[in-house]
């Protein structure tokens, strides 16, 4: 089953995206009532729930292939699998968010995804259909709900569909974040000095701290950002998804305004591409750079990011881009106010 193209293409800004739907079999407490009884069946005691997930992460869905033994010692960690060449890790979906280990057998499938870069096999119980939604459908997950979960919806039957944070999964078995584990980078010299800022600042040249805005509803994706802006001398407003940060923007005037914007493209109730297509039709945001930052990789994405009006597309967590990129509109900012005095 290939995903690639899921079900057509989804109109740019349109804030509508599709979602791959699988089960995966949680363990329940037994009941009471099946307690009294003197058997309790495996039906009775193990009940499917249905996961879900961006269709532009998930190349293809395969049958469970036959997996050569892993080195590492964590349980989610299946083994590795070969496919066309690559060879591709296999984590166990269910055992990964916690669930008691659901048994595998040849009717589970394997989700094989490509996001931030790296190819992985999620093992599934069952892969059901695709569906096409809105992102105002898509509510925050409950806090005390269970881990690994980025979003949760609806569907025609009023049953409730969780959409998996894959990054947050693997970066959890990893044991470290994304951005620690990536290559360590250089910093770019694109800016020549910062001290030419801070200068401007204290002759009161630039008569406020440059803000950035970063828009991403993962804390782990935020706290990553945060520690890369804060290196420069700038001040950051955060928001949660790109509906908090279009209200917010709406209030902003004069040097409220960011002189750069970072965005994830998966929010719940508006995406990066349509914020940015709306920011693009506001006078005020018309020469702000607006960066989309997404674990979604290759061409197609980077050409929905232009089209949509971003300048640019980094992928989490590309943090020698991301320098380049801060360090870049500073520059700018600091011609233009050499320029305005």
């Amino acid at each position: 089953m290939s995903t690639q193209s899921g079900t057509g293409q989804i109109p740019i800004g349109s804030n509508l995206f599709e979602l791959i739907e699988f089960t995966l079999t949680r363990k329940q407490p037994i009941s009471p009532l099946l307690e009294t009884q003197q058997e309790s069946t495996e039906e009775q005691i193990f009940e499917p729930t249905v996961f879900a997930v961006n269709v532009a992460k998930v190349r293809e869905v395969i049958r469970l292939p036959v997996l050569e033994p892993s080195l590492g010692k964590r349980p989610e960690v299946l083994g590795v699998f070969q496919l066309r060449g690559v060879p591709i890790p296999a984590i166990h979906l269910a055992c990964a968010l916690g669930f008691s280990q659901e048994p595998l057998n040849s009717s589970a499938q394997v989700l094989v995804t490509e996001f931030s870069g790296r190819m992985t096999g999620f093992v599934v119980a069952h892969a059901r259909r695709i569906r096409r939604v809105s992102w105002n459908e898509v509510m925050p997950p409950q806090k005390d709900l269970f881990g690994g979960i980025t979003g949760m919806m609806l569907d025609e039957k009023r049953k409730f569909v969780f959409i998996i944070d894959f990054e947050k999964v693997l970066s959890e078995i990893e044991g470290q974040e994304f951005a620690r584990s990536a290559a360590p980078a250089e910093r770019p010299p694109v800016l020549q000095s910062l001290q030419s800022l801070q200068l401007l600042q204290s002759v009161g040249r630039i008569q406020k701290t440059p803000v950035v805005l970063i828009v991403d509803d993962s804390t782990t994706a935020r706290r990553a950002l945060l520690e890369i802006v804060r290196s420069f001398p700038c001040d950051v407003l955060e928001c949660g998804d790109g509906e908090q940060a279009w209200q917010e923007s709406l209030r902003l005037q004069g040097r409220d305004i960011p002189f750069m914007i970072i965005s994830d493209v998966e929010m719940p109730r508006l995406d990066g591409y349509s914020l940015v297509r709306r920011m693009r039709t506001d006078a005020r945001f018309i020469n702000t750079p607006l960066l989309l930052h997404s674990s979604l990789t290759g061409e197609v994405n980077k050409e929905r990011a232009l089209a949509a009006g971003a300048d640019a597309f980094i992928g989490k967590f590309n943090k020698r881009d991301l320098l380049a990129a801060v360090e870049t509109c500073l520059s700018v900012l600091m011609q233009e106010d050499r320029a305005a005095s």
